[in-house]
Formats: structure tokens, C-alpha cells, sequence
């Protein structure tokens, strides 16, 4: 492994002639041209072609005067220019595609199968930053420290998350500590691992028979999300134990109609009144809804729906994303929570 490690250098544009320059002016220090002929066995007659390439691409620096002496660019240094370009590019890139994408996702689905765990946390990390209002989290606690940097800059954002946490020992649950919109809950027993993002698209790791090793399906298509959504609702996290819970001092966004109902129950016994906004679909009309909720109507595996009553004193029932029997098909609500005895601000 360590004698190929200057081979991940390709990832970056250079061939191989390149990569043997650098790696040796990395090793070895600065060098005359010959001096780099003898050490890396390039041809003469290509050596400052490649020069001037590697000049361009900032992997190395010429000195002036008679005789050129080559030097490498830190390692650090390259590196560092290299993230600061690829996360410029990348949020150039999203804005561009956001803006002129022709497609609408509403009618669109993806299934895929994402083999090793390496891979299986990789996804979960793109999953969670991409995440816009709503992210579900089920993971063992091996897992958690992998993605917990990712899990905190999501927090940070004001994005809603639902984690639930595989544990082993009273250690392991004391340790489990996230700030923001977060609701967290843990169990003892292990159980599917899944990570869904704002309703549209979920990760499930299916556990491998013993000798074999687990793999992740992961999809976009939302009558199987609706599916794994209710799923991760009534076999995982209602059989879960709290560690934290809905916060009515803050503002919560959700894309699930039962996280959102979990959320009104627990402010209402409590003696809050709710305010909603609702983002959703009355037929195929873009609807938004703003008003006070009159109450839930939930039938296990079979409805969640919340009643909102507007400005203009029509009810609305609200249902999830595939809802048939509601006014509404929601996309989004956000609510919060106001003490009885306090006035809207």
C-alpha cells in the first residue's frame, strides 16, 4: 500500500511521469533537471514538457538563474488549495444545476445496491449533506462516530433530526450528545440501519447472514419510502427509548406527516397551541397553508393527518406525501409551539 501511495495523485490530473517527478522532489528535495532524469528514469526529451505541466498545476516551483532548480509544493499546501477549489466548484455547480434542471424529481425513481461499509458510510454522509429541512437516522454506534462531524454541521443548519442510536453499554448512551432540532432515542437491540433524506430518498442497510457481509439499498421512489418511513415509525422508533425529546422553544420543520404529528401530540398534552405552515399539493396546484392546528387524526399504518384552521376560518386536513384522503398532500410543514397564555409575535 505504501509503495502506491503516490498513485492516488492521478485523482488530481497528473500522469504517471508526473507523479514519479514529484514524488521524488517531495522525497528527495530540490533538483536540477538531470538530477530528476537519473532519479525517475523519464525520458530527456519529455522532462520539460512535463515541468512546465506540473508548473501549471501548482505542484511545483522553478528558481531563476542559470541553472533551474526544481522544488516541490508541500503536500499540505496542495491539499488545502484543492478542497478550498473543489468546495467552490461544488457549490457553483449545485446553484447550476438547481436553476436549470428540466426534470421534476416528483416523477422520478432510483435503485440501487451499495456494497462494503466504507461505501455504506460514505453514503450516509452525502445523504445527510444533502439534506434541506428533515433528516432520519438510524445507525449502530460504531457508525455514529464516523458521521457525527457531518450529523453536527446539519444540526447547525437548523435541519430537524431524528436519530437512533444501536448501543451496547450505559457508556455508549452518556456519550451520545447532539445539539439543535434533534430528537434522539436509542435501543439495545440491533437492528436496521437507515438514513432518510427530506422524504425523497433512503439508505437501508440489510444485515447479512452470518459469514456474509451487509449491503445497502439505497432508493428514490416514493411509495417504498412511504413504506420505510412507517417502517422505521412503528418497528424502530416507537420501540426505542427517549434520550431527547421535542423542544417547544424551538421551530421544527418536517417532511414526514407522522413525525410531524409526534410532534403536535407531545406540544398539545402539554398545553401548547400550534401554529403550522404548510407547504403541499391540493390535486397537482401548489398549495401554501398558514394557520392554527385544530388537532390529529392518526390510525396506525393506515393515516397520520393534521386539521389546520386558516386565517380565513376554513379547516384543511393535511395528509403525508402520498395522501389520498386529505385536502392537502403535504411536501413541508413548520410549526411552533405558543404557550396559551402568550400573543403571536
Amino acid at each position: 500500500m505504501e509503495e502506491d501511495i503516490f498513485e492516488g495523485l492521478s485523482k488530481f490530473g497528473l500522469s504517471s511521469y508526473e507523479i514519479k517527478i514529484y514524488e521524488s522532489l517531495i522525497l528527495n528535495g530540490p533538483m536540477a533537471s538531470t538530477e530528476i532524469v537519473k532519479s525517475t528514469g523519464v525520458p530527456q526529451p519529455r522532462v520539460y514538457d512535463l515541468f512546465t505541466s506540473l508548473l501549471k498545476k501548482g505542484f511545483i516551483e522553478q528558481s531563476l538563474g542559470k541553472k533551474t532548480i526544481y522544488k516541490a509544493v508541500p503536500i499540505s499546501t496542495i491539499m488545502k488549495r484543492q478542497r478550498e477549489w473543489l468546495e467552490s466548484y461544488s457549490t457553483n455547480l449545485e446553484r447550476y444545476v438547481q436553476k436549470r434542471k428540466i426534470y421534476s424529481s416528483n416523477y422520478k425513481s432510483f435503485l440501487s445496491v451499495v456494497e462494503k461499509d466504507e461505501k455504506i458510510t460514505e453514503k450516509i454522509i452525502n445523504m445527510i449533506n444533502e439534506t434541506e429541512s428533515e433528516l432520519i437516522l438510524s445507525v449502530k454506534y460504531e457508525r455514529l462516530n464516523s458521521v457525527m462531524p457531518d450529523l453536527t454541521n446539519a444540526a447547525k443548519k437548523g435541519i430537524t433530526i431524528l436519530l437512533l442510536v444501536y448501543v451496547a453499554s450505559q457508556k455508549e448512551i452518556r456519550s451520545i450528545n447532539l445539539e439543535g432540532n434533534v430528537l434522539i432515542r436509542y435501543s439495545g437491540s440491533k437492528g436496521n440501519e437507515m438514513t432518510m433524506c427530506d422524504r425523497k430518498s433512503c439508505l437501508v442497510t440489510v444485515l447479512g447472514d452470518e459469514g456474509s457481509k451487509d449491503y445497502g439499498i439505497y432508493l428514490e421512489e416514493d411509495d417504498l419510502i412511504h413504506v420505510m418511513s412507517y417502517y422505521f415509525n412503528q418497528s424502530l422508533w416507537h420501540e426505542a427509548k427517549v434520550l431527547k425529546n421535542f423542544d417547544p422553544s424551538r421551530k421544527w420543520e418536517f417532511s414526514n406527516i407522522w413525525v410531524a404529528c409526534d410532534a403536535i401530540d407531545c406540544f398539545m398534552k402539554d398545553g401548547y397551541r400550534i401554529e403550522a405552515y404548510v407547504e403541499g399539493y391540493f390535486h397537482e396546484d401548489r398549495r401554501h397553508i398558514k394557520g392554527m392546528v385544530e388537532r390529529t387524526e392518526r390510525i396506525p399504518f393506515v393515516r397520520n393527518s393534521i386539521y389546520i384552521k386558516d386565517e380565513d376560518e376554513r379547516i384543511y386536513s393535511v395528509g403525508g406525501k402520498t395522501a389520498s384522503l386529505e385536502d392537502i398532500k403535504m411536501t413541508k410543514i413548520t410549526i411552533r409551539a405558543i404557550k396559551q397564555d402568550s400573543t403571536d409575535k
